[in-house]
């Protein structure tokens, strides 16, 4: 029988649908018992997100979200935690080994941990896992806020060296834990095929009815990480076109938001997304080119390009894997001109062409080749 796969996440299980869920699915799917581990509150985080409090006391710890074929996943819902834990070791140390308590109270067997973060391994000596595999999914030392760069990377090295092996999203990702470990996969993100296929026939959601055409769409986090001059220019300078965005807002908008032609929808259902995608015209990828954003392989784009969707975006260092299927807009005037050629028809790859990337971009490869790093890791004890 197989251990059971304990993933930290990053996000929140009910949040946007990202790689740490799609990865849960995949093994449950494969057969593994799955406990996925949702990033804890902190004592200040209802005071900067008032939408945290109900889950400083969970009233349910653990939920069975789902079984998939002899696999079967549970969400487990933390304690609130101390604060600071990214400025201080010890105190990531003390939060580590009261997560490890809870996870040990819901799970009596054997356990693999794979971890999107860092912090992570501090729970290892407290967890006692068969095998610890890092996904690296961020640049997390290049997030700011209340971190030290210096605790991040001693916590990120440290997780490297523990790790049977590596996972990484993007290439710059890949050569900074190649210092720490030398058995790093570069697994990139990828996208489910037949859910975003829906969009062709899908009627667009009813939210759009009231913003009239053409709309340019954005969908996914909307924080510090997007090039809000080159969005506001681009709105400024193509008042004919509404630009939608559906996601939840985590920076400042209130300048581009003032706009007549931009819309903020707010964060919404992962099944409900081919709805809007319907109803967009063209789709955006406006990351501005900074360290963090350079260690970024959009789930996004692979999305757009799975509902058939003509994609703009700025150049970034991952960007470039895609430049024969977007069109690459790195200021405003630039990105202007392509809905006008969007607009007209034009696409920036034939369908046959696209089709055959996109069938290489699917989170059961992704499931797969991670599968296999974790068996070739195991003993035959537990491989059946």
């Amino acid at each position: 029988m197989y251990p059971t796969v304990v993933i930290t996440a990053a996000v929140p299980w009910d949040g946007i649908t990202a790689r740490p869920q799609h990865l849960a699915r995949q093994l449950a799917g494969r057969g593994w018992p799955v406990l996925f581990v949702e990033p804890p509150v902190t004592l200040i985080g209802p005071f900067r997100n008032p939408s945290l409090r109900d889950k400083m006391l969970p009233k349910t710890p653990v939920a069975e979200v789902q079984s998939l074929g002899d696999g079967q996943i549970r969400v487990l819902q933390p304690m609130t935690t101390i604060p600071f834990y990214h400025m201080a070791r010890f105190v990531n140390r003390f939060n580590q080994r009261l997560l490890a308590r809870q996870i040990r109270q819901h799970v009596h067997s054997d356990v693999i941990l794979l971890s999107n973060l860092p912090s992570s391994v501090d729970l290892i000596p407290w967890l006692s896992p068969i095998a610890t595999f890092y996904d690296c999914v961020d640049d997390h030392g290049a997030f700011g806020g209340l971190t030290r760069s210096d605790v991040i990377e001693s916590l990120e090295a440290d997780m490297g060296y523990q790790s049977r092996a590596v996972f990484a999203t993007a290439d710059a990702l890949v050569e900074k834990m190649r210092r720490f470990h030398n058995d790093v996969y570069l697994v990139p993100n990828a996208v489910e095929l037949d859910h975003f296929a829906q969009t062709s026939t899908a009627a667009p959601h009813p939210d759009l009815g009231d913003i009239p055409s053409p709309r340019v769409g954005f969908i996914g986090g909307i924080g510090a990480w997007l090039d809000f001059e080159l969005l506001y220019n681009l709105a400024t300078t193509r008042k004919d076109v509404q630009f939608v965005f559906v996601g939840p807002v985590e920076t400042d908008v209130s300048r581009i938001r003032a706009l007549p032609n931009v819309h903020f929808l707010g964060r919404r259902p992962y099944a409900q997304l081919p709805e809007f995608l319907a109803g967009f015209d063209a789709c955006l990828y406006p990351f501005a080119n900074t360290k963090l954003t350079e260690s970024v392989n959009p789930v996004k784009v692979y999305e757009y390009l799975a509902a058939g969707k003509e994609v703009l975006a700025t150049p970034t260092r991952e960007m470039s894997k895609f430049t024969d299927h977007v069109w690459l807009t790195p200021d405003a005037d630039s990105a202007a001109s392509a809905i006008t050629a969007i607009l007209s028809g034009q696409t920036r790859s034939a369908l046959q062409a696209r089709e055959t990337f996109l069938r290489e971009q699917t989170w059961s490869a992704r499931g797969s080749q991670i599968e296999s790093v974790i068996l070739r890791h195991l003993p035959d004890s537990f491989k059946a």
